[in-house]
C-alpha cells in the first residue's frame, strides 16, 4: 500500500517476539527521577504551511478510491509506550492489524493511524523508538500521523537532548521521508508532518492536531515558554475551515490533542484554562469541532457537550487505553460507588456535559469512519490474553443535525487479533 517515498510495513509478517528485548531498554527510563513538569518551547515548524495532506503520503490514486467510496475510515489511540510489560501495546497493535486485513479503501479500510500522544516513555527517548514505536507496528500496513504527549516532550536534567520533542521531530516531523537508523530492520520511515502541531487535510475530514506540552497535569496550547504560535494557527485554521464550510466544503472538523479537556481519570485532571483558549479562538472563528480526541487519561471516556449557543452536541472522547501498562481507574463515588453514566451535569461554562460511558479495564483503540453525513466512533477493546477484540462502545454523530445517538456502529468491532495472527502465519508461509 505504500508509495515512493514511503513505506509503512515489512514486506514479511512476523510474530511477536518479546525475548530479544533488552531489559533495560523494556524498563526504558522508569528509573529516572521525574523533575517538576515545566512548560517548554515549541520546536520550530520543518516548514511551510502546517498542513498536510493525505494524498502526499498516500498518494492521490489511493485518496481518489477513498473519495468515490463515499467515506474514510481511520484509527486513533493514545499512551501506547509499552514498558515493564510490552504485552499490553503489542495486543493492541495486533489488533490494529488485524483490522487492516483483507481490505481496500471501498470496503472500509482504515486510511492511517491518527496517534493521540505519548508514543514513547518516559522522556520520549530515541534509543526506545524501536521497541515502542517501530517494533509494535512493524506490519501496520498504513501511515502513523502524531501529535505529542507530555512523556514525549518532557525532559530529565540527567538525559541530555538538544531541546524537548527532538527525538519526536526527528521521527515524525522530517522534511522528507527517510529510513531513521532507529528503526533498525522495519521498513517503515519517518512521517514528514510539518510541526508538532499540524492540520491533516483528507478526504470528509479535517484534523486540527495540537501540542500540550510536557505537563503531567494540566494540558497547555500557549503562554509562557510556549508562546502564542500554536493559538494563532489554530485560529487561523478555524477560520479557514468556516471559509470553506461557507463555500461548500462539508468535510468533518476534529480536534486531536493529547491531554483532554474532561477526564474523571483518579490519575489525571481534566484542563479547562486549555479548554477555554480553544472555545474562545472557536468563537472567534464562528466555527466548533465537530468531534475532540484526547488521551493522556490511560483509559476510555466519552462525554457528549451540548452548546447553549446553538444546541449542537460535541463529543469528546478520551482514548487512552493503548498500550501503556497501567490503565487509569475512574473517580468513584462514596463508599467506593462507580461513577453514574448518561447524567447530565454542567461543564463549568453553562453547557451540559454528560458522562456517556467510560471503560477502565480493557485496552484498546478507536475506529472511525468519516462519510459527508456523519461520524461514526467504535471502541474496540483487545484481551491480552486471547487477543479477541470486543465492542467496548459505540456512537453517531449527525453531521448535519449535529446530534449524538448512543449505540450505533458497536458492532463493527466484530475482528480478532488471533485472526491477524493467522494472517500473519499465512502470509509469511506465502513468502517462503
Amino acid at each position: 500500500m505504500a508509495t515512493p517515498g514511503f513505506a509503512f510495513a515489512d514486506p514479511r509478517p512476523t510474530p511477536d517476539n518479546y525475548d530479544t528485548f533488552n531489559p533495560k531498554d523494556v524498563f526504558a527510563d522508569s528509573g529516572v527521577p521525574v523533575p517538576p513538569p515545566e512548560i517548554e518551547p515549541i520546536p520550530p515548524a520543518t516548514r511551510t504551511p502546517l498542513v498536510m495532506a493525505l494524498s502526499d503520503v498516500l498518494g492521490t490514486a489511493a485518496s481518489g478510491q477513498i473519495q468515490q467510496s463515499g467515506q474514510i475510515v481511520f484509527h486513533s489511540v493514545g499512551d501506547t509506550g509499552g514498558v515493564k510489560n510490552p504485552a499490553p501495546q503489542f495486543a493492541v497493535a495486533d489488533g490494529l492489524i488485524g483490522d487492516l486485513a483483507g481490505k481496500d479503501y471501498t470496503k472500509g479500510r482504515p486510511a492511517f493511524l491518527y496517534h493521540l500522544g505519548d508514543v514513547v516513555y518516559y522522556f520520549g527517548q530515541e534509543q526506545y523508538y524501536f521497541d515502542q514505536f517501530y517494533d509494535p507496528y512493524r506490519d501496520y500496513d498504513a501511515p502513523i500521523f502524531a501529535v505529542p504527549g507530555n512523556h514525549d516532550s518532557a525532559i530529565a536534567p540527567s538525559i541530555p537532548v538538544p531541546y524537548s520533542l527532538q527525538p519526536f521531530v526527528d521521527n515524525f516531523c522530517t522534511k522528507t521521508s527517510v529510513h531513521n537508523p532507529i528503526a533498525q530492520g522495519c521498513a517503515r520511515t519517518t512521517m514528514t508532518e510539518p510541526a508538532v502541531y499540524f492540520t491533516l487535510d483528507a478526504p470528509f475530514v479535517k484534523i486540527i492536531g495540537l501540542y500540550s506540552n510536557a505537563g503531567e497535569t494540566a494540558g497547555v496550547i500557549s503562554g509562557g515558554a510556549a508562546g502564542n504560535a500554536q493559538l494563532q494557527f489554530l485560529l487561523a485554521q478555524l477560520q479557514a475551515a468556516a471559509a470553506q464550510r461557507k463555500g461548500g466544503d462539508v468535510r468533518a472538523l476534529i480536534i486531536a490533542v493529547h491531554h483532554p479537556p474532561f477526564t474523571g481519570s483518579s490519575g489525571h485532571s481534566p484542563s479547562p484554562d486549555m479548554l477555554a483558549q480553544i472555545d474562545a479562538q472557536c468563537t472567534a472563528a464562528g466555527i466548533w469541532p465537530d468531534m475532540v480526541l484526547s488521551g493522556h487519561a490511560h483509559l476510555y471516556e466519552r462525554y457528549t457537550r451540548k452548546m447553549k449557543s446553538d444546541g449542537r452536541e460535541i463529543p469528546y472522547v478520551v482514548s487512552g487505553n493503548g498500550g501503556y501498562l497501567n490503565l487509569s481507574k475512574f473517580k468513584t463515588g462514596k463508599g467506593g460507588a462507580a461513577a453514574k453514566t448518561g447524567v447530565a451535569g454542567g461543564d463549568g461554562k453553562g453547557n451540559v456535559l454528560t458522562l456517556e460511558t467510560y471503560n477502565d479495564t480493557t485496552f484498546g483503540f478507536l475506529r472511525i469512519t468519516v462519510s459527508a453525513k456523519s461520524i461514526l466512533v467504535s471502541s474496540i477493546g483487545v484481551d491480552q490474553t486471547t487477543k479477541k477484540t470486543s465492542s467496548l462502545d459505540g456512537f453517531t454523530l449527525d453531521l448535519t443535525k449535529h446530534i449524538v445517538t448512543n449505540g450505533v456502529g458497536a458492532k463493527t468491532a466484530s475482528k480478532s487479533a488471533a485472526k491477524a495472527a493467522k494472517a500473519k502465519k499465512a502470509s509469511r508461509q506465502k513468502s517462503k
